[in-house]
């Protein structure tokens, strides 16, 4: 029985690649474009999470936000107006990429809605 569940094992991570992926800090200044945003959770005041398909990728990515307050004096409304970009690209895939760029040094974390 046990090669059997070793089986079942493996089906079931080839099934659900997404499920067990943790979360990237992605590098500082390179912004990462979303053609799809499956996914965007508030942490917690200054950081959030992105799950969606960077353009040129086929497999969904989690990426991992920090909003640093030292740079963005007030975090959470600078939060609320990307939460609103992702959530119109969550609602017409295809028709936005979403761009978020983690900041670093005295630069600010970005984000940007554009048209296709």
């Amino acid at each position: 029985m046990k090669p059997l569940s070793t089986l079942a094992l493996l089906a079931s991570l080839t099934l659900a690649p997404g499920a067990l992926a943790a979360a990237e800090t992605p590098p500082s200044q390179v912004p990462q474009v979303f053609a799809t945003v499956d996914d965007y959770a508030v942490i917690n005041p200054s950081t959030v999470e992105v799950t969606g398909i960077l353009q040129g990728e086929t497999l969904p990515r989690v990426f991992r936000f920090i909003y640093n307050t030292s740079v963005n004096a007030d975090s959470s409304q600078h939060l609320s107006r990307c939460d609103r970009l992702a959530l119109l690209a969550m609602n017409r895939p295809g028709r936005y990429v979403f761009e978020m760029t983690q900041g670093g040094g005295s630069q600010p974390t970005r984000c940007r809605l554009t048209r296709q």
